[in-house]
């Protein structure tokens, strides 16, 4: 027997039993990975937006409050919850109190909005509209919404301008 030709065969025989050894841990390490990113990129939450309450009429420099919901209708938890107000120009947000960052199945959140009147023309009415738009954010946690027509809401507002310019 060849001493020589033996040990070569032995070196490379514990050679790719190394590699075949990290290359099994790699794919171990890796594995929980691909699986945690697959069901992060499966969970859906349709949320509902509603306005619950807001005056039909608002003056010039008048400062008025309206009322929303936003519902997870499931069938997952919407986490990292963006509620933003789309306002004419004609209108400022004040303040959103209570909007929620989250929602579990079946939860329904109210929340309000104070808006400001404070771009009018004097002595004219017009119509604008306040509204209400709610989404999950897309990262870490990817969250599709199967019905995303029911993720805004709005209403129509009649604003009533003074004869002066300047609100005080």
């Amino acid at each position: 027997m060849n001493h020589k030709f033996f040990l070569l065969d032995l070196e490379k025989g514990v050679y790719l039993a190394c590699i075949a050894a990290l290359i099994a841990i790699l794919a171990v390490s890796v594995a929980p990975m691909q699986i945690a990113r697959a069901q992060a990129t499966s969970s859906t939450s349709d949320l509902a937006v509603r306005v619950l309450s807001m005056p039909k009429s608002a003056k010039a420099c008048q400062t008025l409050q309206a009322t929303f919901s936003v519902k997870n209708l499931g069938p997952d938890r919407a986490s990292h919850l963006y509620i933003t107000t789309w306002l004419p120009d004609q209108l400022d947000l004040v303040n959103l109190n209570g909007a929620p960052e989250s929602l579990a199945v079946g939860q329904t959140v109210t929340f309000s909005a104070r808006i400001k009147v404070v771009a009018f023309v004097p002595g004219e009415t017009r119509q604008a509209w306040v509204g209400v738009y709610a989404m999950s954010d897309p990262y870490p946690n990817v969250s599709i919404d199967p019905n995303p027509d029911n993720d805004r809401a709005s209403k129509p507002l009649k604003l009533t301008g003074k004869p002066v310019m300047i609100c005080p």
